[in-house]
């Protein structure tokens, strides 16, 4: 499993996002007390090799400028390795951006690696996929590859491949990095297993074989804070923070650690040491203010902080967005007058991001032969303030589970009970809305994670929706990504469907990171990719037969979601019981009556390769 995932929410003493795995039926290796010999990677420049010297000795701002320093030189692998460090930081589009560089220069195994890691924990899961497949193609292959691969076909519910990977991985060795991470993602696959032990000996395997790596002890850390050992997680955070001198970077990722783990105790005197050591710091205040807000309920605290660290950054879209809504939705305060003077301009994160939001949902649309959306003002409003409306209440029991999508009067930030109450509220006219909240961290995972699901699909490739909004709010680990949708008025068309047909490159699975889970009890994940059919909103729709047909032409048993069954009375589903074959192609045959009218529909669509 890789460092971030697609979330589903659960209500713990701060908000903790964590995700529901299987087992794999192959039998698991056993954590091994020594760790496998190394080799050289040999073929990196050495220039390049240098700067990975520097940020596995925790000098990030040091090796970033390095490897920016080498990139502009035109040094192949300096992208590549920057990617690696961007995506440690969280910085996932740049992490992507840097990676697809590197490939583009050159397109080795290792730069296909890493760009396999900044897809992955971009969460394009599906793009990760593919990235590995070219990574462990790439001759000659390193070891890093088929770690890196395993890692997204684990986040694909693949597991079986993504033991197969990790194995061959762990018969080739590699650098410390490389042995480290094959730990790492060992560690990974026993907690996906639920196998605690193995995975805490995998984790201190990977700090044997790169002690000096703070990364390493920040996920034995997050370990501890996982499995309610608070005052163990402050032990190995004073040690490595003492280990490591002043860093920011350090203490910021350690008060984020203590924050999603529940620590708020030792949460606030990080974030303020981090704050003392770079004044107005965006990472640093945002993690204050969010104490404030939402554990202290100290908003005029919090806007205090926010606005000196807008005053250091104007260009901080985090800190801005999260003053902005502030002052609208709670101290009700002009944003304008407040934060005008500081930012005149507001910073362009957001709107890219909604342009990548609106990007994705429309390519969804186009291969199903629906007209593009529009974007709505109105819509990005209303999903930008739901957004920290969630951010404002995010230790409370309320914004958990189907909470997510709903707001409490009672509670600060409240603009409507309902999505379509929030629409109407910031000025939306269509006729009926929908919203779509998840965790996911960046906007284009947030609408192809909604695509690749069982319910949050139909929205969006609905004949009758017309315009999107999106917004998004985040400090350190806490992320919530939002999609308003609007529609028209229900009315009458033909069956549209979803994989279209002729559609290539379909996902294999459906890993059921989906609130309200939709797969019935006993169900194991991962099933199959999630096949739809919906017609016009004013219309009844009745299934009278719905198969799913193998390349072999055989029906392939199904989970089924009829018309008014936990989807609308218009619209209709199914997943195969397991995941579809690679490159296969499927076949979707249904009957039924549309206002008591009969109809077949027929179509097919290729599963994505190896």
């Amino acid at each position: 499993m890789s460092r971030v995932h697609r979330f589903r929410s659960a209500c713990l003493p701060f908000t903790v996002l964590c995700v529901a795995l299987v087992a794999c039926q192959a039998p698991l290796p056993r954590a091994s007390a020594r760790p496998t010999p190394t080799a050289s990677s040999g073929n990196v420049d050495h220039r390049v090799a240098a700067a990975d010297t520097r940020f596995y000795r925790g000098d990030y701002d040091g090796a970033e400028a390095d490897y920016r320093s080498l990139s502009s030189a035109g040094v192949p692998g300096a992208d590549s390795h920057l990617s690696t460090l961007l995506a440690f930081e969280n910085r996932f589009q740049e992490a992507v951006a840097a990676a697809q560089a590197g490939v583009a220069l050159k397109s080795d195994s290792d730069s296909l690696a890493r760009l396999t890691r900044a897809l992955d924990w971009a969460q394009d899961v599906n793009g990760a996929v593919a990235a590995g497949a070219r990574a462990v193609a790439a001759k000659p292959v390193g070891a890093l590859a088929h770690a890196f691969y395993s890692e997204a076909l684990a986040d694909a519910g693949r597991f079986d491949e993504a033991q197969h990977q990790l194995l061959t991985a762990e018969s080739m060795g590699g650098d410390a990095f490389t042995q480290a991470e094959i730990y790492r993602e060992w560690a990974n696959f026993y907690r996906a297993h639920g196998d605690n032990e193995s995975e805490l000996n995998y984790t201190e395997l990977s700090i044997k074989a790169q002690p000096k790596f703070p990364e390493r002890q920040l996920d034995l850390i997050r370990y501890d804070y996982g499995n309610q050992r608070p005052q163990t997680a402050g032990v190995l955070t004073d040690k490595l923070l003492a280990a490591t001198g002043k860093n920011y970077r350090l203490l910021v990722a350690a008060a984020d650690a203590a924050l999603i783990g529940g620590d708020v105790s030792r949460a606030p005197a990080l974030y303020s040491a981090a704050a003392n050591m770079k004044a107005g710091g965006a990472e640093a205040a945002l993690g204050e203010a969010e104490i404030d807000v939402a554990l202290q309920r100290d908003f005029n605290g919090a806007h205090d902080v926010l606005l000196g660290a807008l005053k250091a950054d104007p260009t901080s879209s985090g800190v801005y967005e999260y003053l902005r809504y502030l002052d609208l939705l709670v101290l009700k305060k002009d944003p304008a007058a407040d934060i005008g003077p500081i930012a005149p301009q507001r910073p362009a994160a957001l709107a890219n991001d909604r342009k990548a939001a609106l990007d994705a949902a429309n390519a969804a649309r186009a291969s199903a032969g629906l007209s593009p959306l529009r974007e709505d003002p109105a819509l990005d409003e209303a999903a930008q303030a739901h957004a920290y409306y969630y951010l404002l209440n995010a230790s409370q029991s309320q914004v958990s589970g189907t909470g997510i999508s709903s707001e409490d009067p009672s509670l600060p930030g409240f603009t409507g009970a309902r999505g379509i109450d929030r629409d109407r509220h910031f000025g939306f006219t269509g006729a009926r809305g929908t919203e779509l909240a998840g965790h996911t961290l960046t906007a284009a995972a947030n609408v192809e994670s909604s695509i690749d699901s069982v319910f949050h699909r139909l929205p969006i490739v609905d004949r009758e929706t017309v315009a999107a909004g999106f917004g998004e709010a985040r400090v350190g680990s806490i992320v919530i990504s939002v999609l308003d949708v609007g529609a028209g008025a229900a009315a009458a068309g033909d069956p549209t469907v979803y994989p279209a047909d002729g559609q290539t490159g379909v996902p294999v699975d459906f890993v059921d990171n989906e609130v309200p889970d939709p797969l019935p009890t006993g169900a194991i994940p991962p099933v199959g990719y999630p096949v739809s059919l919906q017609v016009g909103g004013a219309q009844q729709l009745k299934i009278t037969t719905g198969r799913l047909l193998g390349p072999d032409g055989k029906e392939v048993p199904t989970f089924t979601f009829d018309p008014g069954n936990q989807v609308g009375q218009n619209q209709w589903a199914m997943t195969a019981r397991r995941p579809l074959t690679p490159g296969a192609r499927y076949t979707a045959e249904v009957t039924g009556t549309v206002d008591g009218t009969s109809f077949t529909k027929r179509w097919s669509f290729t599963v994505a390769g190896q």
